[in-house]
């Protein structure tokens, strides 16, 4: 079972991927529309999802990010342990991707059109802005339960898109 043993190697992955990503995405500061128009907002929704849409590029192709590539992990489908196919990685990241969508719209639709210094936010709006916040940090919660406790170390999005994560370095 330490070919699924992960979890380390899976975190600083995502160290990795995410300090390529921080840097890369640092220029899109130097890109500016209107606030709250069509353009910023269809702006935000795309660099806002760029890190999922490098994931499901790279796992879809290579089974592996960068930072997967030094870790020396893997993404393989959970039967056969072959290449996953792109509808398996895009499965993968499909719940964070919809939840931070959801969110730059709620609030897109709720500052829209308001003078933002005489406005007060109702409960309602309250909860409108943080409900898919919300819910992505219970996903993130649950996808490390999920995969603590798994035989495999599949986490939620490995169960939902069928996939495992394995060690290069052990056969």
């Amino acid at each position: 079972m330490k070919r699924f043993d992960t979890y380390w190697e899976r975190f600083w992955a995502i160290a990795i991927d995410s300090s390529i990503l921080t840097f890369i995405l640092q220029f899109s500061k130097f890109i500016t529309f209107p606030a709250f128009s069509l353009s910023s907002i269809l702006l935000e929704i795309v660099i806002s999802n760029i890190p999922y849409l490098y994931a499901v590029l790279m796992v879809g192709k290579y089974g592996q990010t960068i930072g997967k590539m030094i870790m020396k992990v893997k993404v393989v489908d959970n039967a056969t342990e072959d290449s996953i196919s792109y509808s398996q990685s895009f499965m993968r990241e499909i719940v964070p991707m919809v939840l931070v969508t959801t969110s730059i719209i709620l609030n897109f639709i709720l500052f829209s059109d308001i003078d933002l210094e005489n406005y007060k936010v109702s409960t309602l709006g309250y909860i409108l802005i943080f409900f898919p916040s919300g819910m992505l940090a219970i996903w993130s919660i649950l996808e490390i339960v999920t995969m603590l406790f798994d035989d495999k170390k599949r986490a939620l999005h490995d169960k939902i898109a069928e996939t495992v994560v394995i060690r290069t370095d052990i056969k």
